[in-house]
C-alpha cells in the first residue's frame, strides 16, 4: 500500500513539474508542437540505450523522469488542442 502511495505522490510531483514547465514556456512565448513532446517521450529513453550498451542507473532514472514529463506534456497539450477545437466548433462532436 505504501508503494502505491509513493508512486501516486511521484506522479503528482511529475504532473506539477510538467504544468509548471508548460506555463513557463508559454509565459516566455515558446510554443513547442505537441508531437515534438510525443516523440521526445520515447526517443529520450531509446537513443541512449541504443548508443550505449550499459546506461548507469542514475542516468536511466533521469531519462525515465524526462520521458514521463514529455508524455504528460503531450497529453496536456493534446487536451488543450481538443478544448480549443470544441470552443471554435460547438455543434461538431470532436473525433
Amino acid at each position: 500500500m505504501l508503494y502505491w502511495l509513493l508512486v501516486f505522490g511521484a506522479f503528482l510531483v511529475v504532473l506539477g513539474l510538467t504544468q509548471w514547465l508548460l506555463a513557463w514556456l508559454k509565459q516566455h512565448g515558446v510554443h513547442i508542437n505537441r508531437w515534438v513532446f510525443g516523440l521526445a517521450a520515447f526517443l529520450v529513453v531509446m537513443i541512449p540505450h541504443v548508443v550505449v550498451k550499459h546506461v548507469p542507473i542514475p542516468v536511466d532514472a533521469i531519462l525515465y523522469i524526462l520521458c514521463a514529463v514529455f508524455a504528460i506534456a503531450f497529453m496536456t497539450e493534446s487536451h488543450t488542442v481538443l478544448l480549443h477545437y470544441e470552443k471554435e466548433h460547438p455543434n461538431t462532436p470532436a473525433k
